[in-house]
């Protein structure tokens, strides 16, 4: 009965977000996007369902990837707007908290608490392309690099402060409206130029989100609080690592479903590869 309704929850949860954004701020776009975001979920949840076992992560990539023209062209392009951290920073500064503060407070300061970082293994446009990437995990990335994400907050949250403060932007005059895609744009292409070069030289798809990307640190907080983690079913762990190996995260999964406890760890993206790959199905 369980996989029967599941599938439909995140589309659900789209039209019932969407609705009542709309019915509160007024703008049309959210009846679009939020909606097409859970679609693509379910689809992905539904196609994970009904693959077999080795290419069940094939859903979830398949969803990833259907949101990515909805959260990078279609809300960029249809509102002129940029929801990439530095351009939140920006409006919030001018005390304008518009639909990319709402984005943000959605996808990576609230619902964290929900779904943990759910949005980093289903819906981030950056990992759309990554995950797709033609290559396969073949390293550890090591946990030294892993402090860089604090430089690169650092940037994100000092250049548009240095912006305001020092040079005296003009932000609701020069910003909202107007130079917002072009943010977008140019900050998502500097994304890819060193997503895609540091994914292949350090052998991980998912190496940009553990080196570099400073958003994951900001939910990374939330995360610890999260409602929906990957926990024991019941069944007895047989000690094999299936589950760490699979991890593109690099999460110790092992050590917390041996001790009969949800994953702790605030690096899980809820992508289900180790539920999928268990062989005694000790993880749900």
């Amino acid at each position: 009965m369980k996989t029967n309704y599941v599938k439909y929850l995140p589309f659900a949860v789209g039209v019932l977000i969407g609705i009542s954004l709309f019915r509160a701020i007024g703008w049309w776009g959210f009846l679009v996007v939020f909606p097409w975001i859970g679609a693509s979920i379910s689809l992905g949840t539904a196609l994970r369902q009904s693959l077999p076992k080795g290419r069940k992560d094939l859903g979830r990539r398949v969803s990833i990837l259907l949101n990515l023209p909805a959260l990078l062209l279609f809300v960029p392009l249809v509102n002129k707007e940029n929801f990439q951290l530095e351009g939140v920073v920006l409006i919030v500064l001018a005390g304008y908290f518009s639909k990319g503060f709402i984005h943000f407070c959605v996808a990576k300061l609230f619902g964290p608490l929900i779904w943990g970082r759910g949005f980093c293994g289903w819906a981030c446009w950056t990992a759309g392309i990554l995950d797709w990437l033609p290559m396969k995990k073949k390293a550890t990335v090591h946990s030294s690099l892993r402090n860089l994400r604090y430089l690169t907050l650092a940037i994100s949250l000092a250049l548009p402060m240095y912006l305001v403060f020092a040079l005296r932007y003009d932000v609701r005059g020069l910003y909202i409206g107007k130079a917002e895609l072009s943010w977008m744009m140019g900050s998502n292409i500097i994304y890819y130029l060193f997503a895609i070069p540091l994914a292949y030289w350090l052998k991980d798809r998912r190496a940009f989100c553990k080196v570099l990307c400073p958003a994951s640190l900001i939910m990374k907080v939330p995360s610890r609080f999260a409602l929906i983690r990957m926990k024991p079913s019941g069944k007895r762990c047989t000690s094999c690592g299936v589950c760490n190996f699979v991890c593109m995260m690099d999460v110790d999964v092992w050590a917390d479903i041996k001790k009969g406890r949800a994953l702790q760890s605030t690096e899980c993206i809820q992508c289900g590869a180790c539920r999928s790959a268990c062989p005694a199905g000790a993880i749900k």
